[in-house]
C-alpha cells in the first residue's frame, strides 16, 4: 500500500509500533492549521492573535460603549476566544475598546467600542460581531489607538477615522466617522500611532508626522519601520540601528516636541535589530539572532526581566529565543512574542491570556488548543533557512540529538511508503530511495547498509532519527548551535 502523505504513514507507524488506537487523541488530531499563531497585535486593555489558520482571538478587558442612553458593557476573558466571523486574517490592531483586522482580500473589519466613531461605519453603536469596514479595498496595513483607527492601501495612500479631526475641502472641521483620506500623504508603506501623535513610513525611508499639519521628521532617512511609543517614536535603520525622536502628543507642534526638542538621535546599544515595536514604557525590539530587548518604564512588568525595576539601557527579554515578531502598542504596558515554532509568549500589564489577570514580570506561553504542551527551551530544526513547525520537536537521547523524520523529509521534498508486514519505513527523493525499520539500528540507502547511532524512536505518533543519518543518508550539510540549541541542515542540492 502507498501513501503519499508522510504524516499519515508516520501516524500508522506510531500506532502499530506503540498500540495506540487509531485515530489519534483529541490533542494530537488538531489540526495542523489551527495550531500556532502566525501575527499579534496589543490593545490598550486587551490582546488580539491570528492562528495559522486565519481565525482571530482575543482576550483580555474591553470596555464596550453602547451610546449615552444604553450605558457600557465589559467584556472579560482570562484565555484567548475566538472571534465569530472571521477567517483568512492576515493582520490586527487593537486600540482602547476596539479592534480590527486585515483578511487576505484587502479588506478591513472592525468591532468593539465606537463612541466616537472608530468602527468606521458612521454611527457610534458598539457591537461585539465584526463587521465590514466599508469603502475600504486593497489595504495592505492597519493600525488602531486610543479611539482612532488607520488603513494603508495598495496605492500608498492613507485612510483614517474615527476620533481625530480633520479639514474637509470646504475648510470645515469634522470627525471622520467613516473612513476619509488624509490630504497630503501618499508612497506610504506602513504606520504607527499612539498618545496623540501619528506617523507615516514612506517608501523612500522618509518619516511624516499628521498632526495639525503634514510635517517630515527632520534627519531621519533610510527607514524600514517606524513604532509610536508614549514619549517617544522610533525608526528602524537599514543597517539594523534604533532611531528616536520626541514623541509625546501632547505639547507637540509641527512633529517636534517641546518637552524634547533635541535631534533625533541613536539608541544605544540597538544593533543587528530586525524589528521595533514600543510600549507606553519604551521600545521593543527584535533582533537578528532572534532575542528580544527592551528598555524605558516598566510599570507592567513589560520589560520581561523578572522585575518591576524601569531601566535607561536596553535589558534582554528573560527565556526568550528565535523569535521571530514582536507586538506592543504605545498606549499599553504589555507585549508579545511569537517563536519560530509558533508558540505565543506575552508578558507586561494585565490579561497576559494564560488565565491569570495579574501582571507578568517574565514571559509565559499562551496556548493556541487546548492542552497544548509548550517548551521553555526547546530544540529547533532549521531546513535551508527556514525553521520547521513540527508537532513533535527533536528530543536528546543518550547525547544525541533525534530529529522528526516526517518534518525533514516532508521539507525536503521526499515522499515516503509505509509497508505493513516488514514495518519499514521508505522514502524515495529523486534517484535516493532510503528504507527504515522500526526497532532496527541499520538502515539502506539505495541498496547500501548503513549503520544507525540509535534506531528510529517513536514519540508521539512521529518517528524521530539521529541527526547524523539525516546528514549521511540525504546528502546534506548538518551543523548543531549549541547556543540556540538548533540544528541546521543545508541541502546538498
Amino acid at each position: 500500500m502507498r501513501i503519499k502523505s508522510i504524516a499519515a504513514a508516520l501516524a500508522i507507524v506510531g500506532a502499530l509500533s506503540l498500540g495506540t488506537p487509531f485515530p489519534l487523541s483529541g490533542a494530537q488530531a488538531e489540526p495542523a492549521s489551527a495550531k500556532g499563531w502566525s501575527s499579534i497585535a496589543v490593545g490598550a486593555s486587551h490582546s488580539l492573535a491570528v492562528k495559522n489558520d486565519g481565525t482571530v482571538w482575543q482576550w483580555g478587558e474591553i470596555a464596550i460603549y453602547s451610546g449615552a442612553e444604553e450605558g457600557e458593557t465589559v467584556l472579560s476573558a482570562l484565555v484567548p476566544e475566538q472571534v465569530s466571523g472571521l477567517t483568512d486574517v492576515i493582520a490586527v490592531a487593537g486600540g482602547q475598546i476596539h479592534s480590527l483586522a486585515l483578511r487576505e482580500d484587502g479588506t478591513v473589519w472592525s468591532w468593539g467600542g465606537n463612541h466616537d466613531g472608530e468602527l468606521g461605519d458612521g454611527t457610534d453603536k458598539s457591537r461585539t460581531v465584526p463587521a465590514q469596514v466599508a469603502g475600504l479595498t486593497d489595504v495592505v496595513a492597519i493600525e488602531a489607538d486610543w479611539i482612532r483607527s488607520f488603513a494603508v492601501k495598495k496605492d500608498g495612500t492613507v485612510w483614517g477615522w474615527g476620533g481625530f479631526y480633520y479639514r474637509d475641502s470646504e475648510g470645515t472641521v469634522r470627525n471622520a466617522s467613516v473612513p476619509t483620506q488624509l490630504n497630503g500623504l501618499s508612497d506610504v508603506v506602513s504606520i504607527s500611532s499612539g498618545y496623540g501623535s501619528f506617523v507615516a513610513l514612506k517608501k523612500d525611508g522618509t518619516v511624516w508626522q499628521y498632526l495639525e499639519q503634514l510635517t517630515q521628521i527632520p534627519n531621519v532617512v533610510n527607514m524600514v519601520q517606524v513604532a509610536v511609543g508614549s514619549q517617544y517614536t522610533y525608526g528602524l535603520d537599514t543597517d539594523g540601528t534604533v532611531w528616536y525622536w520626541g514623541s509625546n502628543g501632547e505639547g507637540m507642534s509641527n512633529g517636534v516636541s517641546m518637552a524634547d526638542g533635541s535631534a533625533a538621535r541613536k539608541l544605544e546599544g540597538a544593533t543587528g535589530v530586525a524589528a521595533i515595536q514600543a510600549s507606553a514604557g519604551g521600545p521593543l525590539l527584535l533582533k537578528k539572532d532572534g532575542t528580544v530587548w527592551a528598555s524605558g518604564t516598566n510599570a507592567g512588568g513589560q520589560l520581561g526581566n523578572g522585575s518591576f525595576q524601569s531601566s535607561d539601557t536596553l535589558v534582554r527579554v528573560t527565556g526568550l529565543k528565535k523569535m521571530t515578531k514582536i507586538a506592543a502598542h504605545g498606549i499599553g504596558f504589555r507585549s508579545m512574542a511569537i517563536r519560530a515554532d509558533g508558540t505565543l509568549w506575552s508578558w507586561g500589564a494585565p490579561y497576559l491570556g494564560d488565565g491569570t489577570k495579574w501582571n507578568g514580570k517574565i514571559p509565559v506561553a499562551i496556548a493556541s488548543y487546548p492542552n497544548e504542551t509548550i517548551e521553555q527551551d526547546p530544540y529547533f530544526v532549521e531546513v535551508n533557512g527556514s525553521y520547521l513547525r513540527m508537532d513533535q520537536p527533536p528530543i536528546s537521547q543518550d547525547g544525541r540529538i533525534l530529529v522528526p523524520l516526517r518534518a525533514i523529509f516532508e521539507a525536503m521534498g521526499a515522499t515516503v511508503e509505509w509497508n505493513s508486514a516488514a514495518s519499514t519505513i521508505t522514502a524515495e527523493k529523486g534517484s535516493l530511495t532510503i528504507r527504515l525499520t522500526v526497532g532496527e539500528k541499520t538502515a539502506w540507502v539505495n541498496g547500501q547498509k548503513l549503520a544507525i547511532d540509535v534506531p528510529p524512536a517513536i514519540v508521539n505518533n512521529s518517528a524521530l532519527v539521529p541527526v547524523r543519518f539525516i546528514s549521511e543518508s540525504l546528502g546534506a550539510k548538518t551543523d548543531w548551535d549549541a547556543s540556540s540549541k538548533t540544528v541546521i541542515i543545508v541541502s546538498g542540492e
